[in-house]
């Protein structure tokens, strides 16, 4: 059997259609946390509201991750992701009609959350029913090095259009993409014609597979180790400086997506792409002061995480029902919220406590950990090199 490549990933009918409308989906999550921050801030002069508001935000998509994966197996993806995608760009708009109740404000941004669209699950639920099995693992890596775009551009996109404007008009563009993405995502015939079938199992349930579970513990320690990155980065330089060099790490995943990302054959394939995401991590504390250096080295551990989100990603494309999968990615999704917000605070404390420096300590802590976990459960890891079997109806296309 010959080697997948991109050329035949991108032949596959409609696959690019449904990548780019999902991006622009998605792409409102990458000026969020920067759009929020800013405005809320400006309406009440402190941090404290705004960091509150995000949190607030954060544990709301938390919770509804899950739920709503799920409830797209009961319902429908067009049937859950419009509607949760219109209420939480209301919820966007009634931020800006708040001007001097705090706790509106946060109750508000909670809703953003809770009614939050998984666009990320649905599209990796649709995924297996549009291309050949053996086609997943190098998908799911460019699929993982596409989203940074959403990473370099939004936070960029959102600070310009606060200079250009005011704190509001970031905000009023998130909604409005997040509604025509939505719009444009769904209206895919993939997408609305895709009959999931009903999960026969409470919800929860598919946190009893250990491959689901040590996934979702995996993405909480990768997503995690980021904080350490960006606050300690954000700490030790000023926010121009620190911009482009957290944006290093985004385009290294990028060219480690496409370059390395094929290379996933192997039930040691995930612990070698960590390995050289906490290289990255460790060689920063070499000199840490002299910022050409760190953007190397956050360009060195960039490329080992979107192969290593790609690899985590297929697991559960190539080996959850699809009956499972939307509510599988709808934890992992709530575990790398829980990852990145305790690191954040981590992080937070010991440059309160210690210094901006021992920030960057929390990466290599959490990087070694993941890649720890990754190593004690090879034995569990599935090679996605090697043929798989279409296990239900859904996949449309079959080896």
């Amino acid at each position: 059997m010959s080697k997948p490549t991109y050329r035949e990933l991108f032949r596959s009918p409609g696959f690019t259609r449904i990548l780019t409308t999902q991006l622009l989906a998605r792409f409102p999550f990458g000026m969020m946390s920067i759009a929020l921050v800013m405005h809320i801030q400006h309406l009440y002069g402190n941090y404290t509201t705004a960091g509150v508001a995000l949190g607030a935000e954060t544990v709301g998509a938390a919770i509804s991750n899950p739920v709503l994966g799920r409830a797209m197996s009961k319902y429908g993806i067009r049937q859950i992701l419009l509607p949760s995608a219109t209420i939480s760009a209301i919820c966007t708009f009634a931020v800006l009609l708040v001007t001097n109740a705090p706790l509106l404000t946060v109750f508000f941004s909670l809703s953003i959350g809770l009614f939050s669209p998984p666009i990320q699950a649905a599209a990796r639920t649709v995924y297996p029913s549009m291309v050949k099995k053996r086609l997943l693992p190098i998908l799911f890596s460019f699929d993982a090095a596409s989203q940074e775009i959403i990473w370099v551009i939004g936070p960029v996109l959102a600070t310009l259009l606060a200079a250009q404007f005011n704190t509001a008009f970031p905000v009023i563009t998130m909604g409005i993409i997040q509604i025509l993405g939505a719009i444009s995502f769904t209206a895919n015939p993939e997408v609305k014609d895709l009959k999931i079938p009903a999960s026969t199992r409470r919800i929860g349930g598919v946190l009893k597979n250990k491959l689901v579970l040590v996934n979702l513990v995996l993405g909480m320690l990768l997503i995690g180790s980021f904080s350490g990155v960006e606050v300690g980065t954000v700490a030790l330089y000023d926010k121009h400086t620190a911009g482009w060099l957290i944006a290093s790490l985004s385009v290294g995943s990028m060219l480690g997506g496409v370059l390395i990302g094929r290379h996933n054959h192997g039930r040691w394939a995930l612990t070698r792409f960590l390995v050289l995401v906490c290289i990255g991590y460790g060689l920063v504390l070499v000199t840490p002061s002299v910022a050409t250096w760190v953007a190397l080295c956050w360009f060195i551990a960039g490329l080992g995480v979107a192969p290593a989100l790609g690899v985590l990603g297929a697991i559960i494309g190539v080996k959850i029902k699809p009956a499972d999968s939307a509510e599988a990615y709808g934890w992992i999704g709530t575990g790398q919220l829980v990852g990145y917000s305790a690191g954040a605070a981590l992080a937070g404390i010991v440059i309160d406590t210690i210094s901006p420096v021992a920030a960057l300590a929390i990466s290599i802590v959490l990087g070694l950990a993941a890649v720890s976990v990754a190593a004690l459960t090879v034995r569990i890891t599935p090679d996605l090199g090697e043929p798989h079997h279409d296990t239900t109806s859904i996949t449309i296309i079959k080896e």
